[in-house]
């Protein structure tokens, strides 16, 4: 599903950026109710972000994670595509059980005496400034993944594949954009060569029965695969689709030669 704010990433991806800065946000408001002595209140919204925190985490971030970095580790590190969100998702980590830590200390009688904290300023600034500096860092992922192949592959335009002669076989090509395939659908005729050009982000071209797969593509990273046997051959990316058309996926479907 496309995101909305214009930038070709997921909604996913829109929707966990907009509510990890707001979440920052909320605990800037948070701050401020302490400083007006409404502990009440402050209480309330501090719990509040470290749960829906915990949430975003298990659904959005911990997934994505999974799928696009963990594979990589540890020597996809040198590059920056793996680099900030491995950076990301450990600091994260250390903030979000701070924070939850300090939920506890100051709201409830479930951590004993001998490990609570009784000067709550340092602890909670120390939080906060964690916090938006974990934030920043999603900025720089979100940019990283999804901002900048963007602008890499419009300083690199695709050019047109060659008119096939009576000697060569056909071509036809498929654009990876927007995390997605485009066209989605293709029909071919038998012997025809399927080249995907990656645009924009990370991406895989896998077949669902495994006839075909590819290395990861960059923007402006090419895979191709010649068809010679009529049938549909479904296939998907394995950072954002699955097998069966889920997600970002696509079907090449090839005729006999004639039709």
């Amino acid at each position: 599903m496309n995101g909305f704010l214009g930038t070709g990433a997921t909604f996913r991806a829109d929707l966990n950026l907009v509510v990890q800065i707001a979440m920052g946000l909320m605990l800037l408001v948070g701050m401020v109710l302490a400083r007006k002595y409404n502990y009440r209140a402050h209480k309330y919204c501090q719990s509040s972000v470290m749960l829906l925190n915990l949430v975003m985490i298990f659904l959005i971030m911990a997934p994505s994670f999974h799928k696009q970095v963990e594979p990589q580790f540890p020597g996809g590190l040198k590059e920056a595509y793996y680099a900030i969100p491995y950076v990301h998702a450990v600091l994260g980590t250390i903030a979000e059980l701070l924070g939850l830590y300090i939920v506890l200390v100051a709201a409830t009688k479930f951590v004993p005496n001998k490990l609570r904290f009784k000067r709550y300023k340092p602890w909670m600034r120390t939080e906060l400034a964690l916090w938006w500096f974990v934030v920043l860092i999603g900025v720089a992922t979100y940019y990283v993944w999804y901002i900048a192949p963007s602008s890499k592959a419009a300083a690199q335009p695709v050019t047109a594949a060659a008119t096939p002669s009576e000697a060569a076989p056909a071509r036809s090509t498929v654009k990876i954009s927007n995390f997605k395939f485009e066209p989605q659908e293709v029909t071919i005729s038998a012997g025809t060569i399927v080249e995907w050009v990656d645009e924009t982000g990370r991406h895989t071209v896998e077949a669902d029965d495994g006839a075909f797969k590819s290395d990861t593509l960059t923007a402006g990273g090419r895979f191709e695969h010649k068809f010679d046997t009529p049938g549909a051959y479904p296939y998907y990316c394995a950072y954002h689709g699955e097998k069966h058309g889920k997600d970002m996926a696509g079907t090449i479907t090839v005729i006999p030669r004639g039709q």
